[in-house]
């Protein structure tokens, strides 16, 4: 006979089975010839770098050296309309699919000045793709397209929930 405390933990372990699990895995076959290109951002979580940018868009450049890249940030802010474009180098780290971002003409001294980044998503024809922090505390949608259609920013949204980041206070960006 099974004890009542017995049966309630059956039970609760039968619903965390039914319950869907966050996916941790990031993208394990990024093809960065592919990948490199124009990006435009279409949705994010908020930060305080970006608080007032809109109409981001991400160069992602291969240079001579093999798994460096150069990285070229360009936001128009809302407050002036002011075009601010930041430049970054990133270099693959342990997969293809991590990068380690510092930025352009400034060393990192001990790392203060760069930040690891981790594609945790492309759609299979590499339309759009989530980049985030390796703790999930940060996100970034990107497509190629800057105005994609509703379909694909729903899909990319909750992908991103599914994969664990907290999508409850979005950003969109507009294009």
């Amino acid at each position: 006979m099974k004890t009542p405390s017995a049966i309630a933990s059956l039970v609760m372990a039968s619903s965390l089975m039914l319950a869907p699990q966050p996916v941790s895995a990031q993208v394990a076959d990024l093809n960065l010839e592919r990948f490199s290109g124009r990006w435009y951002e279409i949705a994010r979580n908020p930060n305080r770098f970006q608080r007032d940018c809109t109409r981001l868009s991400v160069d992602f450049t291969a240079r001579d050296d093999p798994g460096r890249y150069r990285v070229v940030h360009t936001c128009t802010r809302r407050s002036d309309g002011e075009i601010e474009t930041l430049n970054a180098n990133a270099r693959v780290t342990d997969s293809n699919a991590r990068f380690r971002m510092s930025l352009a003409g400034i060393p990192s001294f001990g790392g203060l000045a760069s930040q690891s980044y981790w594609v945790w998503h492309r759609s299979a024809d590499y339309s759009w793709a989530i980049m985030g922090l390796p703790d999930k505390s940060h996100f970034w949608i990107w497509s190629r397209r800057e105005n994609p259609s509703a379909d694909v920013r729903r899909a990319a949204l909750s992908r991103a929930r599914a994969l664990g980041f907290d999508t409850s206070d979005v950003v969109s960006t507009p294009g």
